[in-house]
C-alpha cells in the first residue's frame, strides 16, 4: 500500500498535503482516543482499587466481627467449663458429706443396736433369774405348804386319834 501512496504523492503535490493532514487528523483522533482510553483505564483502575479497598475493609470488618464472636464464644465456653467444674466439685462434696453422714448414722445405729442387744441380754438374764427365783420361791412355798399341810394332817390325825381314843375310853 505504501507504493500506491508514493505514486500519488509524486503526481499530486496537494495529495501529499491532504494525506499529511489526514494522517495528522487521524493521529490526533487516535491520541485523543488513546488519552480517553488511558483516562478510562485509570478511572477503572481507581474504581477497581477502591472496590478492592472496600472489599478488604469489609473482609477485615467481617473477620473482626467473627473474631469478636469467637472470643465471646471462648469466654462462654470457659465460663460454662468453670461452672461445670464447680458443679462437679459441689456434687463430689455433697456425695462425700452424704457418705460421711451415712457412715456416722450407721455407726450410731450399730452402737444403738449393740446397746439394745446388751440391754436385751441383761433383761433376758434378769427375767431368767427372776423366773428361776420365782420357781425357787414357789417350790419353797409349795414345800412349806406341803410341809404345813402334812403337819396339819398329822396333827388332825393325832386329834382324830386322840378323839377316837377318848371316845373309846368313854
Amino acid at each position: 500500500m505504501g507504493k500506491f501512496f508514493d505514486k500519488y504523492k509524486q503526481n499530486d503535490p496537494n495529495f501529499k498535503f491532504e494525506l499529511n493532514q489526514l494522517i495528522q487528523k487521524i493521529k490526533s483522533e487516535n491520541n485523543s482516543e488513546t488519552e480517553d482510553l488511558f483516562s478510562t483505564i485509570n478511572s477503572l483502575r481507581d474504581q477497581l482499587d477502591q472496590s478492592i479497598y472496600e472489599k478488604n475493609v469489609a473482609v477485615q470488618e467481617a473477620i473482626s466481627i467473627k473474631n469478636d464472636e469467637i472470643n465471646e464464644l471462648k469466654l462462654s465456653c470457659t465460663a460454662l467449663r468453670e461452672e461445670l467444674e464447680n458443679l462437679r466439685y459441689e456434687k463430689q462434696k455433697a456425695v462425700q458429706e452424704a457418705s460421711r453422714d451415712l457412715a456416722l448414722e450407721i455407726k450410731e445405729l450399730k452402737n444403738s443396736s449393740s446397746a439394745l442387744r446388751s440391754e436385751l441380754e441383761k433383761l433376758k438374764f434378769s427375767k431368767k433369774e427372776a423366773v428361776q427365783k420365782a420357781v425357787y420361791n414357789s417350790s419353797d412355798e409349795i414345800k412349806q405348804l406341803k410341809d404345813s399341810t402334812q403337819s396339819l394332817r398329822d396333827e388332825l390325825e393325832k386329834v382324830i386319834r386322840d378323839y377316837e381314843k377318848k371316845l373309846k375310853n368313854k
